[in-house]
């Protein structure tokens, strides 16, 4: 062989590794659309009808539509900041955890499968559990 044809069968056997290596799910954003469609829709209408409701009841109506569509978002904010922990935190504090997978993916496969209070509640368990003593393969 040449040495074009090992740097050529290299990079074919890398890609098929690299391929393998970053399988992510797809996720779809039409009920999150939609949701926050709906509540800016809302948002939109409280503001343009401000001048039939009361000062004190229109800000309580403000909150309580900004809390429900916070409290239907809070999976996917939990999952944001998850991802943005994975993205920005620093390696050696990334790379501490004695766990497979590590106690943020672990976290984020529980939010999905079992929702945000369990998931939650999982998660935090493990991350308590993440010392030296322990560690090892530990599926959700």
């Amino acid at each position: 062989m040449t040495d074009k044809e090992i740097i050529k069968a290299f990079y074919k056997a890398r890609k098929k590794e690299v391929c393998k290596a970053v399988i992510r799910p797809k996720f779809t954003m039409y009920k999150e659309l939609f949701q926050l469609a709906a509540a800016l829709a809302v948002f939109v209408t409280i503001i343009l009808v401000h001048a039939y409701f009361s000062t004190p009841f229109f800000i309580t109506l403000l909150c309580a539509v900004s809390a429900a569509f916070i409290l239907s978002q809070t999976r996917n904010i939990l999952l944001l900041a998850i991802f943005a922990y994975q993205k920005f935190a620093p390696k050696l504090l990334r790379s501490a955890c004695l766990f497979q997978p590590s106690c943020s993916e672990y976290m984020k496969q529980c939010i999905t499968k079992y929702g945000v209070i369990k998931g939650v509640n999982k998660g935090f368990k493990r991350i308590k559990r993440c010392r030296p003593p322990n560690g090892g393969l530990d599926e959700p």
